[in-house]
Order: C-alpha cells, then sequence, then structure tokens
C-alpha cells in the first residue's frame, strides 16, 4: 500500500472516530442537562404544589384562629392565643408520626433563630397522645418551644386539620395566614415570615 495512501486513510479513520467520540460526548452532556432540568422542573413543581398552593389560608379554615383549650403536660387546663401579640407557628402533631418528627429538627432551629417577642412556635400533639410519650420525643429531640397536648377538640376547633403534621401560620392579630399539610419547608416559611415583618 502507498505509504501516503496508508497515512490518509488512518487519519480520515481517526478523525471519524474522534469526531463520533466528539459527538458522542456532546449528545451524552445534552442528555444529562436534559435530565437535570426534567428533574428540578419535576421537583419544583412538586415543591410548588405541596407547599405554596397550601400556604394561604382557604375557606376550609377560619380567617380568625380561634382560642384553643389544650392541656399542658403537667396535667393543667390551659387557652392558647386570647391575646396573639407575636406571629405564631402552630404545628399540630403526633409523637408517633414519622413526617412529625422528621419536620421537628426545622423548628427547632427556627425557634432557636427566630423565636423571642416577635415570633414563637407552639406544638399542640392532637388527641391520642400521651404527656409521657410527647416529653419523651421532646427529651429526644431537644425541643425548645411549648408542646401542649390537644383536647379533644383541639384540631377541630380550627377546622380542616385531619391530618398530621399540620401548621397553621398566625400573624400578630390572630388570623390565620398561612396552612401547611405535611412535613414543612423552611424556604417557604422563611418567604412567608419576610413578608409579614416587612
Amino acid at each position: 500500500m502507498n505509504h501516503g495512501v496508508f497515512l490518509s486513510t488512518t487519519w480520515h479513520v481517526m478523525f471519524q472516530w474522534r469526531k463520533g467520540g466528539l459527538v458522542f460526548a456532546f449528545l451524552k452532556r445534552r442528555r444529562f442537562w436534559l435530565e437535570l432540568v426534567i428533574w428540578v422542573l419535576l421537583i419544583a413543581g412538586v415543591y410548588g404544589f405541596t407547599q405554596w398552593r397550601g400556604s394561604r389560608a382557604d375557606e376550609v379554615l377560619p380567617r380568625q384562629l380561634p382560642a384553643l383549650n389544650v392541656t399542658s403536660l403537667s396535667g393543667q387546663n390551659a387557652e392558647i392565643f386570647q391575646q396573639p401579640q407575636k406571629i405564631h407557628l402552630l404545628n399540630f402533631w403526633a409523637p408517633n408520626c414519622p413526617a412529625c418528627l422528621a419536620e421537628t429538627p426545622i423548628l427547632v432551629r427556627m425557634q432557636r433563630w427566630f423565636g423571642g417577642k416577635h415570633f414563637g412556635i407552639v406544638g399542640v400533639a392532637v388527641a391520642g397522645s400521651s404527656a409521657r410519650a410527647v416529653h419523651a420525643r421532646m427529651q429526644e429531640l431537644r425541643i425548645n418551644y411549648p408542646v401542649y397536648l390537644a383536647a379533644r377538640q383541639g384540631a377541630a376547633a380550627v377546622g380542616g386539620v385531619i391530618l398530621t403534621p399540620t401548621s397553621l401560620l398566625v400573624n400578630n392579630k390572630g388570623q390565620i395566614v398561612g396552612r401547611y399539610v405535611g412535613a414543612i419547608a423552611l424556604p417557604v416559611i422563611l418567604w412567608k415570615l419576610f413578608w409579614l415583618w416587612v
């Protein structure tokens, strides 16, 4: 074979192979970004549907939060939110609820970061929760906000609270301005708090 023809053929094959490799790499990279965009859109869609859609109080819940009759872990009857003077996040939960336990560290951080005269978290363990079980979870999870036991009508009193966890964001006028069913996302609550504070 002619030496020049051999070199030309070899170069042509190598070029085609390299070109094919580059095309394959490009397609592979393009597929990666396409899949990434699809996953981001999917996650954002689920996030938006489950969080933002339920963030506003709807007709199921009264706009004004009624005073709630609860029981302290020591057995004392109490009524909370008689005269709300700050923003509260009212968290209905249960000590044997996996989603409740998963979101509790977020609530603990929020109370640590923002708890004070302008904001506070209050936990209400739904009917069926024992004081012993609640106290044990408080110790385990280092809960740093007050927790009460709901009276039988505790969750029903605010209407529509049938699943745990459910959190209600209450402004300093006692009005429900946010409703979150399921484990809450910290960015959503922070965004809402920002607009309540400004």
